[in-house]
This record gives structure tokens, sequence and C-alpha cells, in this order.
């Protein structure tokens, strides 16, 4: 008797669970941990695409095409490296985010070091004396910084913006030339690539720096519960949950669909748990229940309730019924038999 009131508490416990929230037609649920507050009315929105590690992007300058990086790797630590301005982190940002993350990486490398409003070794730019056009000249400025100038002979150039560098030389040419006029004119050399150009300006905004997603390096999606082939499939930018349980050869025949479950964790490692009702979707109804997943979420697909009760079942005459096992059939009076489990 007081086995058979287990079986009758424990089957009671199981309806309980059974009728906790999820269902058929109760759309989607969805609560963020650790605040545990209820999910707002209407249709889950979907937060824009966070940069992962082994991403690869694009990073492009229109007006600067000297900088374009294509590709470039999100590395493991999760940062990149921009041209001239060393590393800044791309992970867990928007586009958008990264794009103003690498605009102000640039103008803090300006202000640190002078660039594009200073020359520098290898700059070119043209001389022109306005008085004596006969000393007019194209230079670039030499490894060690200085330039080679008819009379005068060697100048210091590199750390020097344009106009310090025109009074400079007004000073040294003005021991030869009575009231020598200059003008030092950069980005005049059309065969230079951009980057030798001297005072190149830099546009740091974040409207001139685009950023674009080019793969999603190495992210899977895991399927896991009643389907055909639980295991993780990789994510290429766009699944949706009903697409991930196809891809796992589909449901099987204890899929409880109206309580499928999404264990969502961002790129900050907070947590998020989301629970829709697919069977409407399979419908024609609903199909905004048909949540979009994002990287490294896991879908798990539960059992129905009378999948449940049989197992439930099994187990407990297996546990607690003594004359589980083998039994004997006996066939008439004539004797034998054959033994026969109990499924």
């Amino acid at each position: 008797m007081k086995k058979w009131r287990v079986i009758g508490v424990s089957w009671l416990l199981l309806a309980i669970m059974a009728c906790g929230p999820g269902g058929k037609g109760t759309g989607v649920q969805q609560v963020a941990f650790p605040e545990m507050k209820p999910p707002p009315r209407g249709p889950v929105v979907v937060d824009p695409y966070r940069i992962m590690k082994g991403d690869i992007l694009n990073v492009t300058f229109p007006l600067n095409p000297e900088l374009d990086l294509k590709p470039v790797l999100v590395r493991p630590d999760g940062r990149i490296v921009l041209n001239l301005a060393g590393e800044v982190n791309a992970l867990g940002m928007t586009v958008q985010e990264l794009q103003q993350a690498i605009g102000k990486q640039y103008r803090e490398f300006i202000a640190k070091t002078g660039y594009s409003k200073v020359l520098k070794p290898n700059d070119y730019f043209d001389l022109k004396f306005v008085y004596n056009p006969e000393l007019n000249i194209g230079v670039r400025i030499q490894s060690d910084g200085k330039i080679s100038l008819p009379i005068v002979g060697e100048v210091e150039a590199a750390n020097l913006t344009p106009e310090q560098l025109r009074e400079r030389l007004i000073e040294k040419y003005s021991h030869d030339i009575r009231k020598p006029d200059i003008a030092v004119l950069t980005g005049t050399n059309i065969n230079a690539f951009p980057i030798d150009i001297a005072a190149k300006n830099i546009y740091t905004q974040g409207n001139y720096i685009n950023v674009a997603v080019v793969k999603s390096g190495g992210q899977f999606v895991y399927v896991a519960g009643q389907v055909t082939a639980p295991k993780a499939y990789p994510y290429e930018g766009h699944m949706t949950v009903l697409q991930a349980i196809g891809a796992a050869g589909g449901k099987t025949d204890k899929a409880d669909m109206s309580r499928v479950v999404i264990v969502r964790r961002g790129a900050f490692e907070q947590a998020e748990w989301i629970i829709t009702d697919l069977a409407s979707p399979m419908e024609g109804k609903a199909l905004k229940n048909d949540v979009v997943l994002k990287a490294g979420d896991v879908v798990v697909v539960p059992m129905t309730f009378i999948a449940k009760l049989g197992v439930f079942v099994q187990q407990v005459l297996r546990d607690l019924n003594p004359m589980y096992g083998t039994y004997t059939i006996s066939l008439g009076s004539a004797g034998g038999g054959f033994a026969a489990p109990i499924p």
C-alpha cells in the first residue's frame, strides 16, 4: 500500500509540473537574469548584432583609403589592430559603437603624435618660390627627417607643420635671396601613394568610418532535447528556432513544440531565458513566435506530458514494483510457457 501511495503522490507532482508556464497559444515569454522582470507585452525585440571573437570585419575610410582594413580578424582577446592608431576593443560592440570607438582612437592618436598636422619622413611636398620660380622643387623628406635643397643644403623638416617649415626656409634663404617668399604645398604629387602625402587629414567622425561584418567566425547554435540529431550547428548570421530544429533533423514524436526553451548568454555574460510556442507557427499561426536566434543560443525541445508520464511510469515500475522483470505466462494444461519482460 505504501508503494502505491508513493506512486500516487509522484503522479500528482508530475501533473502539477505539467501545468506550469508555457503551452500552446502562450506566444513568447522572455525573462532576463538576474533582474527576473516579466517580459514586456508584444513581440520579442531583437537586439542588434554584437561583434564576437573570430569575426572577420571590413573597416573602410571613404576619405582615407590608406587606412582601410580589408579584412581584419577579431582576435581571441576581442581586439583589432588599426593602421597607425594601434589596438582597439571590438568584442561585444555593435557596428555603430565600433565606428565611434575607432574614431575616438584616431583622435587620441592625432592629439598625441600630431599626425596629419606635422610633416614626417617619406612625406612629399612642393616648394614654390614666388619671386624665384627657377628654384621651385618637389621634395620628399628623407628617413633622417631632413630635406636637401639648392643653395641652403640640408634642412630639418620632420615634426614641423607646413607653416613652421615655411618660416624656417624663409629664414634660411634670406641669407642669399632678398625677401624670399616661399609656399609649401602638400598633397600635390599625384603619383604618391596616399599614405606618403604630407599632412593628410584624417576624418575621425563616425560617419566617415564604415564597419561591416564579413563573416561570423566559428559561431554555433546548440540544439538539444527531443530532436533527431541533437548537437551544435554552425551559425551563419541568421537562424530561427524552427530552422535550427530542422537542421537537427526535426522533432521526435515525443517533442512538445508548445514549450520550446531558448537559453541565451550575451556578449557580457548576461543570461536570458525564453520559452516560445512553436506549435502555432507550424499550423501557420503566430509566426512571430519563431524567434531569431543568436550565436551561442541553446535550444531545448522538451517532452510532451504524455511522454514524460510514460517514462515516469516505466521508472516507477522498475524501481518500486517487485514484480518488474521477467514473468511466465502459462499456455494451457499441457504445461510449458514462455518468459517475457515487462516493457
